[in-house]
């Protein structure tokens, strides 16, 4: 993700969350009323991961939830007719959720990949992203880079580009810690049991805003770029969303969105 102090700064007014969930049986779901499923657009997010995906605690909202990635597919939910249900699912499990028919996409900030794509489809680009290191305030001067981590424990979150990041970069003596969710992360990180956390930028920096005991040291440039994912032969909904992200940059609702959550318009 491409965000300057600037934006860091904006979001310290929003409120603290974390990502995290137990398992596929048991997640959350926001049920939309009615039942014909042809009105629905039913999508399946971890959540919390602020300032992405959250609990809807300070406003109402349709499906119950909010956050950059819900607020955008809930325009497009609202541009298509289509009511918004959005069902809570570990990130772990989450494509395998999409498979076995539990919803019509993910939208929960993944990011686009060769090894991804040939297992589903994805939209258009909608945000740039990048990987971030977050360590506490007194290890903020030692672990500004990857390789200053060298014989320390990193945590990063199981399934994502994160953990692919830091396993092929890994410096030596390194433990790599995978655990669920961004609160995991952060929990092991105030406890000690990690070092140093690295994922996306935004999580790590709407932690590290809102938790004077968290530091984001070094941002890491990817090429990762966030897409909306659904099934292979869901050309429908594919389409659906597509013409959905169009018509929200065109019409200047994805910059709204954009700027509510991170105190300026994007750059691009």
């Amino acid at each position: 993700m491409r965000f300057t102090a600037v934006a860091a700064a904006a979001i310290m007014g929003l409120g603290l969350v974390a990502c995290s969930s137990d398992d596929d049986s048991s997640s959350d779901t926001t049920e939309a009323s009615g039942g014909d499923s042809s009105a629905k657009l039913v999508i399946c997010s971890d959540i919390p991961y602020a300032p992405m995906e959250m609990e809807a605690t300070e406003e109402t909202t349709p499906s119950g939830f909010t956050g950059f990635d819900i607020d955008l597919v809930q325009a497009i939910a609202d541009g298509a007719d289509k009511t918004l249900e959005v069902k809570v699912t570990p990130f772990d499990g989450i494509f395998a959720a999409m498979d076995a028919g539990n919803c019509d996409a993910v939208i929960s900030s993944v990011s686009i990949t060769d090894e991804r794509k040939a297992n589903m489809d994805f939209t258009d680009p909608y945000f740039d992203a990048e990987q971030s290191i977050l360590t506490t305030k007194a290890n903020a001067e030692k672990f500004t880079t990857v390789e200053s981590l060298a014989g320390k424990t990193i945590g990063v979150q199981s399934g994502t580009t994160g953990e692919e990041y830091v396993t092929a970069n890994k410096p030596d003596g390194a433990t790599v810690t995978a655990l669920p969710g961004a609160a995991d992360l952060f929990a092991a990180l105030e406890s000690g049991t990690v070092d140093a956390v690295i994922q996306d930028y935004p999580i790590n920096a709407y932690r590290a805003v809102q938790d004077p005991n968290f530091v984001v040291t070094a941002k890491i440039t990817t090429d990762e770029k966030y897409g909306m994912a659904t099934k292979l032969d869901d050309s429908a909904t594919l389409e659906l969303l597509n013409k959905g992200l169009a018509a929200a940059k065109s019409d200047g609702t994805y910059d709204t969105i954009y700027e509510k959550y991170f105190g300026e318009k994007p750059s691009s």
